[in-house]
């Protein structure tokens, strides 16, 4: 199962990604892929949008993505709460595989 949790401080935002859904094999499990797919997206898109600034802190391995924001600027809170509801969005679709926490 798949872990999520998403924090919003006073100018901070956070979202947590742990584990393997196991939907599937690994190679073929395609909750795990949409997971990865908007994690790595949204952090792509606050770098391609020029404000690395805003990022406080960004792992990214097998198994686990952090990404923890300054929410002072409301493109980067608009790019991040778009994440927050796609897990979510993922969480309603398969409720077994993906847990997330607030």
């Amino acid at each position: 199962m798949t872990t999520i949790k998403i924090v919003y401080k006073t100018n901070e935002a956070l979202v947590e990604v742990s584990g393997h859904a196991n939907y599937a094999e690994h190679g073929s499990d395609i909750v795990c892929a949409a997971i990865s797919t908007a994690c790595i997206f949204t952090a792509n898109l606050i770098d391609k949008l020029d404000m690395r600034y805003n990022i406080l802190d960004l792992v990214c391995e097998e198994g686990y993505f952090r990404l923890q924001i300054k929410t002072e600027n409301n493109v980067i809170l608009s790019v991040f709460e778009n994440l927050a509801e796609t897990l979510d969005s993922l969480q309603q679709q398969y409720p077994k595989y993906i847990k997330l926490k607030n």
